[in-house]
């Protein structure tokens, strides 16, 4: 089954609600099929060419336990980027509409098996937004969610029906409200992130940044360009005396980004 499958459907209404409100042994009962009734599949749609992954994606109220069962389905060898019928979004489109920490879970659940990242909506053959331009909250999982997004290769533009560029710099700044308890705190800290992959060209090279900073600074302390106290530190101290026998170059690439 492709991606944008047009088969019969053979997800019942009531099962993929299942799936939705959290009653998932139902789901697991109407899987397994009867004594005469062959197994369903994981990737049957209904009559809108939903998945029960999207039916997960679009919960009410997104739980550790809807994540899980997620992960159920991918190891039932549930396709990831099936497009619903109306609207063409696939189930990571729907699962970054909101941001709880329940929903950034299941965004890195569906990222990490392989989801596309850059999946659009082809709507007129011109591309539409992408999972992350789905983004409508900011909390403080906005930002995992956006740099789940980010590493996995995302671009921080889209194209929309228009034909016009969109930013995500512009779409965060639409999205930002105050009013609806949206912290500045939060919205200041995925601009931070967003221009810093911005200026660096790429994630690989937004995260290569403190690798040069520290060999800056390493360079500056060993010039006696620094403050005293910062020059007199114990890790300084031992970086400059590691000269160019290619030790720092070891400790920096054990250096990984986690945010």
């Amino acid at each position: 089954m492709n991606s944008d499958s047009e088969e019969e459907a053979g997800l019942p209404e009531e099962i993929g609600e299942a799936a939705s409100d959290g009653d998932f042994e139902r789901v697991k009962a109407w899987l397994a099929g009867d004594s005469a009734t062959a197994p369903r599949s994981v990737n049957d749609v209904d009559d809108n060419g939903w998945t029960l992954l999207m039916n997960i994606a679009t919960s009410d109220v997104m739980t550790p336990e809807h994540v899980e069962f997620a992960r159920y389905l991918i190891s039932r060898g549930a396709v990831l980027d099936v497009k619903s019928r109306e609207t063409r979004r696939t189930a990571l489109h729907f699962a970054c509409m909101r941001c709880s920490e329940a929903d950034a879970a299941l965004v890195s659940v569906l990222v990490a098996a392989g989801a596309n990242v850059s999946a659009n909506v082809n709507l007129q053959t011109i591309e539409g937004e992408t999972p992350l331009f789905m983004i409508q909250e900011v909390s403080e999982w906005t930002l995992h969610m956006v740099t789940t997004l980010l590493r996995a290769g995302t671009s921080l533009d889209y194209v929309d029906r228009e034909a016009s560029n969109r930013s995500f710099e512009g779409h965060l700044s639409h999205i930002y409200n105050p009013s609806a308890g949206h912290d500045v705190r939060h919205v200041g800290a995925i601009r931070d992130l967003v221009a810093s992959v911005r200026a660096a060209g790429s994630w690989k090279a937004h995260c290569r940044l403190p690798h040069k900073q520290i060999l800056r600074l390493r360079s500056l302390v060993a010039r006696g360009r620094t403050k005293e106290r910062l020059a007199t530190t114990r890790a300084i101290r031992f970086v400059v005396r590691q000269g160019d026998n290619g030790v720092v170059w070891t400790i920096l690439s054990y250096w990984r980004e986690t945010g």
